[in-house]
């Protein structure tokens, strides 16, 4: 009798680094209805399929299941799915316990081909009769596929022929193709030549007039440093339409999301090194590719964030921190972090992406990687995505701006110095964020979330990261107690969903593994 679609779920939910989401996608996606299609499935390695299931979690899966399986089994005092294997061989006992069963299988063939012999000659012959049956087959046809083999290729000869003589004849037309290439190269450079002011003019960047005004009175910043070179004439070497425009087109959208954090105004000015706002007239700092607007004083901060301000701390935080507490709480590999939080932003061309708690930038440069920005050709007049990377730690964002310049990105990933529960950053600015492994530990969670939602456009889609209490009542209560001293808050999923939805979001969907949730929502 099948089991209805709520007893299965229930089934393969208490399998581990199983949730409910999990489950469904098991049961709608793989059509699993039992423990032992899981385990057949996950030895198939067809579990890797699903968004967040890896090498490791899927080897945790069928562990797991086989766990439940054999338990349920001795329960009811079932075979075993190893004896069921052993008494459908037709091996003999001492050939089973040395070898498996499939070369058991393989070597059973002979045995019964001689106790059964006629009836193995009525049916279909085996893959070792086949084998053996092949010497005959070849010596009954081996004269036809010869001559037929002779035909062919005395047919292909001609067909040769014709194909060279074909390839000679139409060797003079393909000549005249250098020179037809030498008169229009001149034509084509001309034209690019002369096409390039009107090119850089439209693709200069519109401040507004408030912006403009204050950067005729102030030192002229490097975001707009080649209007006065195109306005000279022809004296000044014109820039090539090359990284650099995009990169000036891109501070310039950036600049364009900033708020003010100490009046909520948003225009500013911009300067060589910094950016004034025009409303309360307060400098920022903005060079080597950060832009600093956290607040002057944060308080409340917590231990384990005075840890991540520490420069020795942030320096061996990718390399060693980050994935040994990703092994610890999570069957899943950093990489497969990356990959799945990607998967769940729904990256394309048009992402404006703000990376909350982005640390030493290694979830932002995964995404960089993902669009192809590092390959991105300089001369390329379409629109780069939005890719900001926002923390309050300066080492951390010191050690991303060093990652960013190996790799090549220093130009295509901005960089934002900010606090998350009063992030400098207009409504609706963003049509994606993401935070990993940084919620836990923020002072104010809810006004994070707020905060989230708010930068957000509607329906921009919001990934978090973060760790849950897990199972057992003793882990919690350690997990609770740890609390007290660190404000590393460990949530409960429905605490979580909870404080999601309060905040203006709809939960989408989410990936559990061990005591590691990633979760995708969406701003209503």
């Amino acid at each position: 009798m099948a089991k209805k679609k709520e007893q299965v779920l229930e089934e393969l939910a208490k399998v581990k680094s199983i949730g409910p989401h999990l489950a469904e996608e098991l049961y709608e996606t793989l059509k699993i209805r039992s423990l032992e299609e899981l385990v057949e499935a996950g030895q198939q390695g067809r579990l890797t399929k699903l968004n967040g299931v890896g090498e490791k979690t899927e080897k945790t899966i069928v562990r797991s299941a086989q766990r439940h399986v054999s338990s349920r089994n001795g329960a009811s005092g079932k075979a075993t799915p190893a004896k069921i294997t052993a008494a459908k061989s037709p091996a003999d006992k001492t050939t089973a316990d040395k070898k498996p069963a499939s070369t058991d299988l393989s070597k059973a063939a002979p045995a019964t081909k001689t106790a059964q012999a006629k009836p193995a000659a009525d049916k279909k012959p085996a893959s070792s009769d086949l084998s053996k049956a092949a010497p005959a087959a070849k010596q009954a046809k081996a004269p036809a596929s010869k001559q037929t083999k002779t035909q062919d290729v005395k047919k292909a000869a001609p067909a040769a022929k014709t194909k060279a003589q074909s390839n000679s004849k139409a060797a003079p037309a393909a000549k005249p193709k250098p020179v037809v290439k030498q008169a229009k190269m001149p034509a084509t450079k001309s034209a690019v030549t002369g096409a390039r002011p009107v090119a850089e003019k439209a693709s200069a960047p519109s401040p507004r007039p408030s912006v403009s005004t204050a950067r005729q009175a102030s030192t002229p910043s490097p975001v707009a440093s080649a209007a006065p070179s195109t306005s000279q004439g022809q004296e000044q070497v014109q820039p090539s339409p090359g990284p650099t425009r995009l990169a000036r087109s891109l501070s310039a959208r950036f600049i364009d999301t900033l708020r003010c954090p100490a009046c909520g105004h948003d225009d500013f000015s911009v300067g060589s090194t910094s950016i004034t706002c025009m409303s309360c007239q307060r400098q920022f700092s903005m060079q080597n590719g950060i832009a600093d607007l956290a607040p002057p004083h944060v308080p409340d901060r917590s231990v384990t964030q005075r840890i991540m301000e520490l420069r020795f701390y942030a320096q061996f935080y990718e390399d060693v921190m980050r994935p040994r507490l990703t092994g610890v709480v999570s069957d899943r590999t950093l990489r497969e972090e990356y990959r799945l939080a990607a998967d769940y932003l729904e990256l394309d061309e048009d992402s404006r992406l703000l990376d909350v708690a982005c640390g030493t930038a290694n979830f932002t440069r995964y995404f960089a990687e993902r669009l192809g920005l590092a390959e991105l050709d300089g001369r390329s007049n379409l629109a780069q995505p939005l890719l900001v990377g926002m923390d309050l730690s300066w080492p951390m964002l010191e050690t991303a701006r060093n990652y960013l310049r190996r790799e090549g990105l220093e130009d295509k990933v901005l960089l934002l110095r900010g606090d998350a529960t009063r992030i400098p950053v207009k409504r609706g600015s963003y049509n994606r964020v993401h935070c990993a492994a940084g919620l836990h530990m923020m002072s104010d969670i809810d006004e994070a979330l707020r905060n989230f939602a708010r930068v957000l456009e509607p329906d921009g889609v919001c990934v978090i990261g973060t760790f849950i209490l897990g199972e057992g009542v003793f882990r919690r209560f350690v997990k609770r107690v740890a609390e007290i001293p660190t404000k590393f808050h460990w949530f409960s999923r429905e605490e979580l969903h909870r404080r999601m939805e309060r905040a203006g979001f709809e939960i989408v969907d989410e990936s559990i593994s061990g005591d590691a949730i990633t979760l995708k929502a969406r701003r209503v």
